[in-house]
């Protein structure tokens, strides 16, 4: 039995969904309050309703499991809030495996960041960072941690989303700093192929990956290739980063999901080399260019 935690959001579901269509026993783990659009087609006995923040729900819902895909999380889409992030994603992680030690569970696969580094100082990346450093501790369990660049997709949450939304309907784009940050945006469904690839293959065990697209292009090339995918021909503009990170930190404070975070910002900034090389070797992983992925993604949802 595989367990799948944060099933209901963009990653946890594509994890799923590809798990279940090779015929693999899948146990979802979703939030009391989790919408489960995304989890269309699972049975409701697969679904199970369990807290990061509860470890008496965690050791629920890890009986029976022989391997985990650590999916669930909170992320850089709302307003930063480091208790909370502490708690889900550090204190949550450290739970989970706790958890997964008194069940036996044989295997882990802990779906980390990019951000998750020294270099960067937000909220999401420090508690990112602070979750694979559980991972990395944790007794008696065969670990692998992934830390994926951008993951995009039809039903995608984050940056990719708010990019998608400012080419549909702003009449101009703003792109933050100057553009030339190296991006490599890869495709959910790569994403849940490679953390099934990591199950299968002992060689990956306590082993961290980058995971991302087959391509690697600036900033300003992700947003043409995406306006190019809408059919949209729009101007863009460049917005000095001090001025961006000014903007986001006052919109953080009127809103609970602004169009833009400072660790959104920080992200940016602190963007870095991702090196598919060891995946590659290891497991065989070959995702596909970014311009394929938005073929993909865009014929899926009709739009």
């Amino acid at each position: 039995m595989l367990l799948v935690t944060g099933a209901s959001g963009f990653l946890g579901s594509a994890v799923a969904h590809l798990a279940r269509s090779r015929g693999i026993p899948v146990r979802c783990m979703v939030r009391p309050s989790s919408i489960l659009n995304l989890l269309e087609g699972v049975p409701q006995d697969a679904i199970v309703r369990a807290d990061m923040a509860d470890p008496k729900s965690l050791r629920a819902v890890v009986r029976g499991v022989s391997a985990v895909i650590h999916c669930a999380a909170t992320t850089s889409m709302s307003a930063p809030d480091l208790e909370l992030s502490r708690r889900i994603n550090v204190q949550g992680t450290r739970a989970l495996l706790d958890a997964c030690r008194e069940a036996g569970v044989q295997r882990f696969v802990n779906i980390s960041s990019q951000s998750a580094h020294p270099a960067n100082p937000s909220v999401y990346g420090r508690t990112k960072m602070e979750a694979d450093q559980e991972v990395r501790a944790a007794q008696n369990i065969a670990w692998t941690i992934l830390r994926p660049s951008i993951i995009y997709g039809a039903a995608a949450k984050g940056i990719f989303d708010k990019m998608v939304q400012y080419c549909r309907k702003l009449p101009v784009i703003p792109i933050i700093g100057g553009g030339h940050e190296e991006m490599r945006p890869v495709h959910a469904d790569d994403v849940a192929w490679a953390a099934l690839a990591c199950l299968d293959t002992p060689a990956t065990i306590g082993k961290t990956y980058d995971i991302g697209g087959f391509d690697a292009l600036e900033f300003n090339q992700f947003i043409k290739e995406i306006l190019k995918a809408l059919g949209k021909r729009k101007m863009c503009f460049h917005l000095p980063i001090p001025v961006a990170l000014a903007m986001a930190r006052v919109l953080s404070l009127l809103m609970k999901d602004p169009p833009l975070t400072p660790d959104n910002v920080t992200g940016i900034q602190t963007v870095r080399h991702v090196d598919i090389s060891a995946a590659q070797r290891d497991f065989g992983f070959a995702p596909r260019s970014f311009a394929q992925g938005l073929r993909d993604t865009y014929s899926k949802d009709g739009k």
